[in-house]
């Protein structure tokens, strides 16, 4: 069997950042089923949990109810029409960084790096991280453009290999957050609100 590879992209319509710029874009109100149906694959009950953020934060307010089929549905609406959609901030004191956090930030920090190095810059002695976690990264961002090697592997008769060295791309450089790996083979930016290169899904010919 051969693999032939198809490029498509890919609108992730999910998220904080979505689901206030379907409520913005309704003026006259909206109900947590409208935003849910708006965004693919989401479910109501996640919706549901950010308005109720919103609710309590002042960002929106119910104006009322709506009868949809059977149900009474109540209807929100904005009450603070900002730019950027409003997220619950984590307290950094009970949230500690998770191991691609701290990869992250190191990559942005240092100027160039071996795997080896990225995953002792990244690790505490509460949470290590592996060099194989390191390097599934780097190969991740090093596909999509995010890093540059500035020297390939390269494998030494009957001495091993020497390391790869890689730093970060200044453009790819776009926030703190660090890009997401996803289960369909994509780097997702959450800075930009995109997804980063091209996503390949392979198809078995018969």
């Amino acid at each position: 069997m051969t693999r032939k590879p198809i490029h498509i992209e890919v609108a992730m319509p999910s998220g904080p950042t979505h689901y206030w710029r379907e409520m913005l874009a309704r003026p006259k109100g909206f109900t947590v089923t409208e935003i849910a149906l708006a965004s693919d694959g989401v479910a109501h009950a996640t919706v549901k949990r950010y308005v109720d953020f919103l609710k309590q934060e002042g960002f929106v307010a119910r104006i009322g109810e709506k009868r949809d089929g059977y149900a009474l549905r109540a209807v929100y609406a904005v009450t603070k029409r900002l730019p950027k959609a409003p997220v619950r901030r984590p307290d950094p004191m009970h949230a500690p960084l998770t191991a691609r956090e701290a990869m992250w930030n190191a990559i942005r920090a240092l100027d160039q790096f071996t795997v080896s190095e990225l995953a002792v810059s990244a690790s505490t002695e509460e949470r290590p991280v592996a060099q194989r976690t390191a390097d599934n990264y780097v190969r991740a961002l090093l596909r999509v453009g995010v890093l540059q090697a500035l020297a390939a592997p390269e494998r030494l008769k009957g001495r091993g290999s020497t390391p790869g060295v890689y730093r970060l791309v200044k453009s790819a450089n776009t926030g703190p957050q660090a890009p997401k790996l996803c289960n369909a083979g994509f780097v997702f930016d959450p800075n930009r609100n995109r997804v980063i290169g091209e996503t390949v899904v392979t198809e078995v010919e018969r």
